[in-house]
């Protein structure tokens, strides 16, 4: 079978959850059919739109040139230029299916493009992206968007872009996010919370299915630890040093800390003056690290991970690659981050962005060690990328009988 994934980022350029998560697919798919790989790079010191095909562990890869990033609205989901480009993809490399995983920085009209040439379109759904223009529901204030209306949209794209979009932009932008929605044949989902919103929002029963995230469990050993009453805790965090991510509400929580570290792992950049006043002499910031690296670099240097995002995460990665390190958690309570954990029982959740809340199961842990003893953490817990490859496959194969 001959296979393309579109991705909006791709390593090793890319290291966020859908691109590790895409390359994985990828690469497992690879063994036994011919996967070819569409997607963007950023470099300031090339003409816009150029692009080349390169092979990439053994995957076939075209990346195009998009370096610009301050959008107006209607480039936030449209590029007709980037539709011409993919369209004479398509017409060299002659797919067998066409699997979308994210279409930020693209054009979201890549969808319309390959269903005109009557082939089959999968879309992974990782966030709210084809229901809200920011992907996350979270509004320009920096809180939980209370559902994608008219009105809110307006307001958001009012707030984001300025008064020359009104009413009518965000309709057409609605009305053809619809047809986009129109042509995919299934949405595959890796969150039930996730699928239910969209569920919510317009999207048949029948054109959507739950199938979680596979990890490549080869590339991380499960530590075993035990603790008493008077081990120091290393806590840890992993991801984008990003508002979203709750990085402000963690460094608060742990301000209230006194022998226990915390190491940051993820890109800080210019943010890391803004966030002086919160980091204590205990918070090291270790900076951004591979994917590949994550076991020896990261994970073995941690006790617990804290995920404080203060968004509705769909499924994330790097709850998951604790747990097959044998790492608890700690995570906010709402979206696919509760649906992870349980409390109790292989970690904890917290009121999300409550910093007293956070602070206080921090605290607890610090105070008395040997809690994390009881804690089960389970490798079992986490699909491996063998068997999402194979039901992928098979969801392949129905759409191509149908």
């Amino acid at each position: 079978m001959k296979i393309l994934q579109v991705i909006h980022g791709f390593p090793p350029y890319y290291m966020a959850g859908s691109e590790v998560y895409t390359y994985n697919l990828c690469y497992e798919l690879n063994r036994d059919h011919e996967v070819f790989v569409f997607t963007r790079i950023e470099n300031p010191y090339k003409e816009a739109y150029e692009y080349y095909d390169e092979e990439y562990k053994g995957l076939k890869v075209r990346r195009i040139n998009k370096p610009k990033r301050d959008y107006a609205f209607t480039e936030k989901y449209l590029d007709d230029k980037l539709d011409d480009i993919f369209s004479e993809y398509l017409d060299e490399i002659k797919p067998d299916i066409v699997h979308f995983g994210h279409l930020s920085h693209l054009s979201t009209n890549l969808v319309n493009v390959a269903k005109e040439k009557d082939m089959p379109v999968i879309y992974t759904l990782h966030d709210f992206w084809l229901k809200c223009y920011r992907g996350q529901l979270i509004d320009t204030k920096g809180s939980i968007c209370p559902g994608p209306t008219e009105k809110n949209c307006f307001e958001c794209v009012r707030d984001t872009f300025g008064d020359k979009w009104g009413v009518e932009d965000v309709k057409r932008y609605k009305e053809h996010m619809e047809s986009v929605i129109d042509n995919i044949d299934v949405f595959l989902t890796p969150s039930k919370f996730l699928k239910n919103f969209f569920l919510k929002n317009g999207i048949p029963e029948e054109k959507i299915r739950y199938s979680r995230y596979g990890f490549n469990k080869d590339l991380i050993e499960e530590k075993e630890k035990k603790f008493n009453s008077e081990s120091k805790i290393s806590f840890g965090f992993m991801g984008r040093v990003i508002p979203v991510k709750g990085i402000e509400v963690l460094l608060k929580a742990f301000s209230g800390l006194e022998k226990s570290d915390l190491h940051i792992f993820g890109s800080v950049g210019d943010q890391l003056e803004f966030l002086q006043e919160c980091l204590g002499e205990n918070v090291i910031i270790e900076g951004p690290f591979k994917n590949w690296e994550i076991d020896e670099r990261v994970l073995s240097n941690i006790d617990v991970l804290v995920v404080p995002s203060i968004w509705y995460e769909n499924s994330p990665l790097v709850i998951q690659e604790a747990f097959l390190a044998g790492i608890p958690v700690i995570t906010s309570d709402i979206g696919g981050m509760k649906e992870l954990v349980e409390d109790g029982k292989d970690g904890f959740t917290f009121k999300t962005s409550d910093v007293e809340s956070l602070r206080y199961v921090m605290k607890c842990i610090e105070n008395d060690p040997t809690i994390l003893n009881e804690l089960k953490p389970s490798r079992n817990k986490v699909r491996s990328i063998e068997e999402d490859a194979e039901y992928i496959l098979q969801t392949y194969e129905e759409v191509l009988g149908k």
